[in-house]
């Protein structure tokens, strides 16, 4: 229990302190499709590729918090930690 308030209470003041957010998306590129001259015995079919979109992965974007936000992360965030810490203080 108090392992799960420390983890939320942290990231909760993790985003109030740095004003971004874990999100997991691709990021928007405007480059077209490669297309490869064909070499010498090469077949028109090989010769074109397509680039592959990349995977998914995790950036960080603005959390675009409120000065009264960040405050009300940073209350419900350290209130957990603080309460975690003595719970783990009275054995829970």
């Amino acid at each position: 229990m108090s392992l799960a308030l420390i983890l939320t209470g942290a990231v909760l003041v993790a985003i109030a302190a740095f004003n971004r957010v874990p999100r997991v998306g691709r990021r928007l590129t405007n480059a077209p499709s490669t297309q490869v001259s064909p070499s010498r015995g090469a077949s028109r079919a090989t010769a074109t590729r397509s680039r592959t979109p990349p995977p998914p992965r995790l950036h960080m974007a603005p959390a675009r918090l409120t000065e009264a936000g960040r405050a009300t992360l940073t209350t419900l965030g350290g209130s957990m930690l603080i309460v975690a810490f003595f719970l783990t203080l009275s054995s829970l």
